[in-house]
């Protein structure tokens, strides 16, 4: 046999001999017991901290948007629904990342889809935003109110004259406080409640579907338009603490 095949043959020998030594030495002792993976892995996996941060672990750091985001609607909505969570979970609150383009993340909840509950506002995204971010019509943290603190309406409902509400509010007051926050523990706060579900109340009390003597003489005195914009004006006022 030819030298150059003989050495080619001890080379060829070596690397396997160095292949079968590495595997041997480097392969854990759990690779393999239940399948193509370490089995301890499994273990070290179920031991690992988790990296998620709930919304209270953010409000040292953010505290007035901390404040409006639990007090208001979007409190379902968690901070990394909208906020791509910190890639080390070791990083302070204050580095949780801004959100992007609120055109293309707000519809993925809004955008009217055939199917999706009534109780979900919904908008056709390309004629109402228009090309305008949400965010610059609406507080993302509190999307009810405008950046600048003021109410605005629900998408697709009409618009209620708060202004007109305050002055209907009076008749209100007696039983639910002139804030919409009453003193007494049997009648509810009507202050931040949903003008939705204030508007169905008094038209059940309107129509008699819900009876009470005081609600029902109340309710009827009001016109269409008065119980739109009473409880447009009860749901612009802030929570009660």
């Amino acid at each position: 046999m030819p030298k150059h095949i003989k050495r080619l043959l001890m080379i060829l020998a070596l690397l396997a001999l160095a292949f079968i030594g590495g595997k041997w030495l480097f392969t854990p002792a759990s690779f393999w017991a239940y399948g193509h993976y370490r089995a301890a892995s499994v273990g070290e996996i179920a031991s690992a901290a988790p990296t998620y941060r709930d919304p209270a672990s953010y409000s040292a750091a953010y505290p007035q948007v901390y404040a409006t985001w639990s007090a208001n609607i979007h409190k379902v909505v968690k901070c990394q629904d909208c906020h791509l969570a910190p890639p080390d979970p070791q990083v302070a609150a204050g580095a949780l990342p801004m959100p992007g383009d609120s055109l293309k993340l707000c519809p993925i909840c809004h955008a009217r889809i055939v199917g999706r509950p009534s109780s979900m506002p919904q908008i056709d995204v390309a004629s109402h935003a228009q090309g305008k971010q949400c965010t610059s019509c609406h507080n993302p943290h509190s999307p009810l109110f405008a950046p600048d603190g003021k109410p605005i309406a629900v998408a697709g409902a009409a618009t209620a004259d708060t202004a007109a509400g305050q002055t209907l509010s009076a008749r209100c007051a007696g039983c639910h406080g002139p804030k919409g926050v009453s003193l007494v523990p049997t009648f509810p706060n009507l202050a931040c409640q949903k003008d939705t579900y204030l508007v169905a109340a008094l038209s059940a009390y309107q129509t008699g579907a819900r009876s009470n003597p005081v609600m029902g003489g109340v309710a009827k005195s009001l016109r269409k338009s008065d119980v739109l914009n009473v409880a447009g004006y009860f749901a612009s006022l802030p929570c009660a603490k």
